[in-house]
Formats: structure tokens, sequence, C-alpha cells
């Protein structure tokens, strides 16, 4: 992951530093900027040195703080939440480490099973495109060695503490101790605040998480073999990590060299003596046993059976700009073709693509019907025949015929969708009968037509309470470059706007293609040009490639807070917008939810456009692919002056405003608006008692 040398050798270069005091006693902060350092007695400055962080702060940006600050981390029961410490050497970092006692509060302690220590550092850049800039990486041991970059290595020391369930409420007190050559042993304190209100567990979130895990990718990777004992044991090691941040799909692909990577299809056939076929359901049943360990229940299964290379208008659209050629060239060799998908020889192990007849073709029903009656089957002796979906729907989509047959077989399957259009939203959330008034969509993650909430005062939007289940999907790469605000408050946008959550985000399915150079420049859907979906493909991941399986990131971290976030926001106004419970609550308590959750909307958007009065008259911000084009569409329609969104003097004017309002955000006391949150969750939950229980999705 890193570039690093052995570890001799990379102490050999590490220049002796100026020794660190230790640091100097600091007041307690929950929510200002704390971008304070640890500096040595003596006048010169410190070659090695070390200071609280902030988690949505990019310590690159930051000049030198005179004081070490405190690690401050607010949250609630049942949740995880951290701080960091930022540790910079003018030459090479090296010898890293840190370690923390237990947290200690009025009511008992917090111990080291609930803490967590990781590492984070910069991405090698060995990437042809789509490299995260931050230092993102969540190491789980101490680095060897930190390259300086500019003129000097930073790392970042994460705290993160999962909060027992019966944790009591109030503050927690302890130490970071950080080291490294050149920085002797240096505490930083440590703040913990528990506010008086328990998280549901992550898979009973109502907001949307949308993830894709990449078996074929982590193969690849490690150079194991395919479905091999050591490829199981790191998809179950992706799933943890998706587990953190509530995902719940999956997806099983019945065709093999789909847009998702997949050599081979998850249900293998096998043809018999006589010509007809039986199935292998091996891989699917032991994938689904592996989620429901390391995931959870899944909420969504989609069986991908349909992709856009068996169409003829896949010749025209959505080809891949990067490998025009190639896409168009495999398509017209599989023009007439029918579905693809795994032979496999159980006598000799062996497996091959295979094409089956069209699902047009007569014959076709006889192959597709028992395999379809064995998933619904299957499906509910596992208690998950109404998370089934099929799919994928993308810009291009099935013909009629092809549609009636699937719904056919299928048995009425409801179908998922990522594509750049909005056709799900306002309609029906079952019957609506989408795709040529045959099928239902069931899910839909989508580009376009995105709807965002900008001012309280002129109307509150609930995504998060929509029937139908439609996302944003972030396309391009996006969410790699998101910054950890950015990626903080991404879910908090689209609950308070029309979207229930974020889809087609990828997990592990970074670029493990490498070309001559040996950089990364692929994704292992690249492997097949054929059904490369061009800007809707699967360009983002929210893991990185560790030394012995998938870890986690910074971006990762910074979400699931904002989820958590989240739920204590989706749990306060359940019980507003229910008569009965908001007059279990009162007026004084409900004005004060209702005044917190206005000014956490209000902060939200100011890191977008700082101008107060250009935000006010702004109601609902729609027709963006994000909350900053919605903005801008929404200024322009209310009579604002703007150039063209995508002029030179529009993008510095974007940037220049989003610079502004995450200085502002970082020093607006942001901590100080959880715990907030989080005590107002509580009271609400204390008032109303049994009443607050709440269904899940």
């Amino acid at each position: 992951m890193l570039n690093g040398l052995p570890r001799g050798a990379a102490l050999a270069v590490c220049l002796l530093s100026i020794l660190l005091t230790s640091p100097l006693p600091a007041a307690e902060e929950t929510g200002k900027s704390r971008h304070l350092v640890a500096q040595a007695d003596t006048q010169a400055e410190a070659s090695v040195r070390a200071w609280a962080g902030e988690l949505i702060w990019d310590p690159r940006t930051s000049n030198a703080p005179d004081k070490p600050g405190s690690v401050s981390v607010v949250g609630a029961r049942n949740g995880a939440f951290s701080g960091l410490a930022v540790v910079e050497s003018a030459s090479a970092l090296c010898g890293l480490r840190a370690s923390a006692g237990p947290l200690v509060g009025e009511g008992g302690q917090i111990g080291a099973a609930n803490l967590r220590i990781r590492y984070g550092v910069a991405w090698d850049g060995g990437w042809r495109r789509h490299r995260p800039p931050w230092l993102d990486v969540l190491l789980e041991s101490p680095p060897e060695q930190v390259p300086p970059q500019k003129g000097r290595a930073l790392a970042t020391v994460w705290l993160t503490v999962a909060v027992p369930r019966d944790a009591r409420p109030g503050r927690y007190r302890g130490g970071l101790t950080v080291e490294a050559e050149g920085l002797p042993p240096t505490t930083l304190p440590v703040q913990l605040t528990v506010a008086d209100w328990t998280l549901p567990d992550s898979q009973d979130w109502a907001t949307w998480v949308g993830m894709i895990q990449s078996p074929d990718s982590l193969a690849l990777e490690y150079d194991v073999p395919l479905w091999s004992q050591e490829n199981w044991r790191l998809i179950a090691r992706s799933f943890d990590h998706m587990k953190a941040v509530g995902c719940r799909n999956v997806y099983v692909p019945l065709l093999c060299r789909t847009n998702f990577g997949n050599e081979e299809s998850m249900v293998r056939w096998i043809r018999k003596d006589d010509g007809t076929y039986e199935h292998d359901f091996t891989l699917m049943d032991r994938y689904l046993d592996a989620a429901e360990k390391h995931l959870g229940r899944p909420k969504m299964v989609t069986f991908q059976v349909w992709e856009l290379y068996l169409s003829a208008r896949s010749l025209k659209r959505s080809v891949h700009h990067g490998m025009r050629e190639k896409a168009l060239a495999g398509r017209q060799a599989l023009s007439g073709m029918g579905p693809r998908v795994t032979l496999f020889d159980p006598a000799t192990g062996k497996t091959e693509p295979h094409y089956l007849p069209r699902f047009e073709d007569p014959a076709s029903r006889a192959l597709w019907q028992p395999l379809f009656d064995e998933l619904h089957r299957r499906m509910a002796k596992r208690g998950l025949e109404k998370a089934m979906m099929i799919g994928m729907l993308s810009d291009v989509w099935p013909s009629r015929e092809e549609a009636a047959f699937l719904h056919e077989v299928s048995g009425g399957l409801p179908w998922a969708v990522h594509a750049h259009p909005n056709r799900l939203r306002g309609r029906p959330a079952t019957g609506n009968a989408l795709l040529h008034k045959i099928a239902d969509v069931g899910y839909e993650a989508h580009v376009y037509q995105l709807a965002f909430q900008v001012n309280p005062d002129k109307g509150r939007s609930y995504g998060w309470r929509r029937p139908e289940l439609t996302c944003r999907f972030s396309r391009g790469g996006a969410p790699n470059a998101a910054s950890f605000l950015g990626m903080r408050l991404l879910q908090e946008f689209n609950i308070t706007g029309g979207q229930r959550g974020i889809g087609r985000l990828g997990a592990d399915t970074w670029y493990v293609i490498r070309d001559n150079r040996g950089q990364r420049a692929g994704a292992v859907y690249h492997r097949y040009p054929e059904v490369c979906w061009r800007n809707l493909d699967i360009d983002c991941w929210m893991l990185a490639p560790g030394p012995d399986g998938a870890l986690g990131t910074g971006r990762l971290e910074n979400l699931r807070e904002g989820l958590q976030e989240c739920e204590a926001r989706i749990f306060i106004e359940r019980a507003l917008l229910d008569a009965a419970q908001r007059q279990r609550l009162g007026d004084e308590l409900a004005a004060r939810c209702e005044a917190l959750l206005n000014e956490r909307q209000r902060a939200m958007w100011r890191t977008i456009w700082t101008v107060d009065e250009d935000r006010a008259v702004i109601d609902e911000a729609t027709g963006g692919r994000g909350p900053t084009e919605g903005l801008w569409k929404a200024m322009e329609k209310a009579g604002k002056p703007l150039p063209g969104y995508w002029d030179g003097k529009a993008r510095k004017m974007r940037s220049d405003e989003a610079a502004k309002g995450k200085a502002w955000f970082a020093t607006s006391g942001w901590q100080q608006r959880n715990e907030q949150l989080f005590t107002l969750a509580g009271e609400v939950g204390r008032k109303l008692g049994p009443a607050a229980t709440r269904p899940s999705r």
C-alpha cells in the first residue's frame, strides 16, 4: 500500500530530530478547531512533532499550531466514533507507534477492548487516475516509513472508540501516546463525550447505503485463486467493513463477465449427457452465508441476469470513451448471442464461458424457469425471498420481449437500476411497471434530477421516509475525491432532500489491473470492454488494499459518523412528524429539536455557499447531480447573476466558496452540535418511552 523500505533500511534513512517535551495541558473542547502542536522547549523548531487534529480536515493544508490540544471524541452508545492526532516530520517519518489506556469517567471506564488505533497515510502514487488525495488509508499496524512529500512527512493516528451499549453518559478522559524516531513518547489528552442515547445497530439504520463487493478484485489484488479459501477470507473481511456503515445489499451475478467484472457466474451450469442442464449453487450459497455472517441479513439481493451487450442499442449507447473501439468490437462480436454463463465440469473442475439461447428463444423457458424456481426455494429457506430483485438496468434496457420473459420466469421480481435518469421518484414503490409497463423497478441509484432542501424555513424534505428506494449515484470516481467533511455530510444532504441515501458505491473495487509501467490503470470490468458502461462504471472505492486484505479509510469512517448523526436526526424527525408523539414531547422540547435540526441544515449548506442571503431565498434545489449543482441552478432560477456552470470563473467561485465554508465549519462548533443532537435524541426517547421504537427498513 505504501511506498516503503524494510524496517532496517527505513530506519537508516531517518534523521535524528530535536526531542519534544511533554505536551502542554489543554482546556476541554468539543467543537472548536484543535490544530494545536506540541513544541520543543528549545527555540529551534522541532523536526518531528505531534498535535491533536480534526477528523474533517486535511492536515496537509493546515499551518503549525502552537499548543498540543486534546483529542476530542463525541458520540452516543452503541456507536463508533473517532478522534485523531497528526504526526509530522521534516524528513522520512520512521518508527511511528501509538497506544491508549482506558477512558475513565465518573460512571466507569471504557477499556482496551473498545479502543482501536489505526494509522492514516496517503495512497501511494502508482495510480493512473481516481487516487484519493487525502491521508485516507487506515493501516492496522504502524507504517515502517512515511516518505516526505513537499518537504514534510505526515501521518495521522486514529483512535476509534466503540461505545458500549451500556456505557453511562458523561465525560470520559484518557490519553493517546504517540512516539516516533525523533519524538519521545508524547501523550495527548483524550476526552470522550457519551450522550444519553443509544444508536440502533448498523443493519437497522434507516439511511440507505448501497455498496458493491468484488471477489474478483480481491483475487487479483492478492494473487489468490478465485473462490479459494484465501479469497473467501478476503471477502469476509470486506463484508466486515461494509457492515460498519450499514450496507445491506448483495449482488449475485447469474451471468459471467458483466459490468461488475466477475469472471464467473455464481450459479454455474452443468451440461448433462442428454444435452440438458443442472445447476451448481455452491458459490452462491457460500457467498450468501458469508454475507449473512459478516454483513448482516441483506435487505436486497440482486441477481444479475441481464447485461447491455444483449441489446443492439448498446452499439450506440454507453460506449466507453477510453476504449471505444474495443467496446464496439466486443459488442459486435456478441451481436445476436444470448446470455453468457459459466459452464462447469464437475469431473475436471474446469470452467468456461458458455452462451445460452437468447431470452426471446422458446427454448429459454426450460432453461431458466427451473433455475428461478430453485432460487426462490433457497431464498425462502433463508428468509430472504422478499429481498430478491433482478438486474441490471443501466441506461440501456432490455427489449419488451426480454422484459416479459424475465418477468414471467422470475416470478415477477422487481428490477434494480443504476443509471443516469431518475425514473422512479414519485412513482409507487410497487406496481409502478416502469419497465415497458411490464415489470416494476424496485431500486434506483441515479445521477440526474437529485433533489435537496436548502432553507428549512421554506420547507422540509424527508428523503429517508420516501416509500420508493431511490438513491444518489455519485459517478465518475467523485467519492474518491470527496473531502472528509464532504463524505461526512453526504447522507444528511440526501435524507434532508429527496433521496433515501447513496447507491452504486464501490467497496473493494479499486483498480487492480496494472499497465506496463506498473501503475494501477484499470478495474476488473476493464477486462471485458463490451460490458463497460462508460461514465456509469464503478470508479470509486471506499476501502483500500492493505497487506492482508481490505482496509478502512478516513472517508469510510467519516461516512459512518455522518450516518450515525443521520440516525439521531431521523429518530427526532419521526417523533416530530407523528402527531401523537409530538404532543407527548411538548411544545418546548419540540421547538428545541426543530431549532437544532434547522441549525444543522444551515451549517451543512454553508460548506457549499457561504453567502447567507443567497441561500435564504432558496427552497428546494432540483435538477443537479449533487448539492452544489442543485444550489447553483436554484440561485440562477431565483435571479442571481452567475456565469455558466462550467466556465472557469464559475469553477473558481464554487471552489472559493467551498474552501471558505469548510474552514468555517471546522471552527463552528460542529462537535457541540453533534453532542446536542444525540442529547436531544435521548430526551425524545425518554419522553416517548416504548413509543420511541422505530421500524427498520
